[in-house]
């Protein structure tokens, strides 16, 4: 008896799948890590099964083959690179944040001070960093302060630019903070919180994709947080990415990894001061 082909496999079976996971990596540049499959395909799944879809394969054919860049693309972009994130994560980064620009702006205090968040997710991450400027800033200082936030995922964006977040996403955060910082829902909305306006206002929001070679943002940052971020790149792509990243620093600017991420190695205009911490060289 012959083999099965690949056409007749099982409906929603990994070998179905196999064309989903070869069309990130070539078509998107994602390289899905073998834990993140199962979740994939389950949140996949049940997207389009409400289309009619009765496989992978036929989503893969009908959508993503006739069009590469078109819905189904951007579904898997928004399903695939969702991380998880909290509120002032990794809180040793906030503090180095707030250090160094209260002294830039010590410094040069007539200039601006830009800041980003690359991969910024649902937004807890830019929010965080104004709050905590907020805490350590006089009002004067926070008028010069920019912060850039850019997501591969339009549905994150769109969650981010909306600045309302459930009970248990602010789960973490100081009575203290959510008294200052975030408005409580009323009516239809009891249960949720949203960040306050003076906050919000200070976070212009970007859909980016970092692996284009052309990112139309400032080349001026005086730090970038990039945290776990490259985990979603093939190890050859880290080294474009952090040189990229680098080339959008001022010199004497910092970047900020995730204390967890590996890098076998850094571009030379970047110096390690710590295991997440990198200065481009003056």
């Amino acid at each position: 008896m012959l083999p099965p082909s690949p056409s007749d496999s099982e409906p929603w079976s990994e070998k179905d799948f196999a064309a989903i996971v070869a069309f990130l990596r070539h078509q998107i540049g994602i390289t899905l890590e073998p834990h993140r499959m199962g979740l994939l395909q389950a949140r996949l799944r049940s997207r389009v099964q409400v289309k009619d879809f009765s496989s992978f394969c036929q989503f893969h054919e009908q959508v993503l083959r006739n069009d590469p860049s078109g819905w189904g693309a951007q579904l898997l972009i928004d399903l695939s690179t969702v991380n998880h994130t909290s509120f002032f994560r990794e809180p040793a980064h906030f503090t180095f944040l707030s250090e160094h620009v209260s002294a830039s702006l010590k410094d040069a205090p007539t200039s601006t001070v830009r800041l980003w968040s690359a991969g910024c997710s649902s937004g807890q991450e830019p929010y965080s960093m104004s709050m905590a400027l907020a805490e350590a800033l006089p009002p004067h200082g926070l008028a010069k302060v920019e912060i850039w936030a850019s997501d591969l995922s339009l549905e994150m964006l769109k969650v981010a630019a909306s600045a309302i977040y459930a009970t248990r996403d602010v789960q973490g955060v100081s009575p203290a903070r959510l008294r200052r910082f975030f408005l409580l829902g009323r009516g239809p909305r009891e249960g949720s919180f949203r960040i306050v306006p003076e906050i919000r206002d200070l976070v212009k929001f970007r859909h980016l994709d970092l692996r284009n070679t052309i990112w139309a943002l400032p080349t001026d940052f005086h730090i970038i947080f990039c945290r776990n971020v490259s985990i979603y790149f093939a190890e050859e792509e880290r080294l474009v990415l952090l040189n990229r990243l680098s080339q959008h620093l001022r010199p004497g600017g910092w970047l900020v990894m995730g204390k967890g991420e590996i890098l076998p190695s850094v571009p030379a205009s970047l110096r390690k001061h710590s295991p997440s911490l990198y200065q481009r060289e003056a």
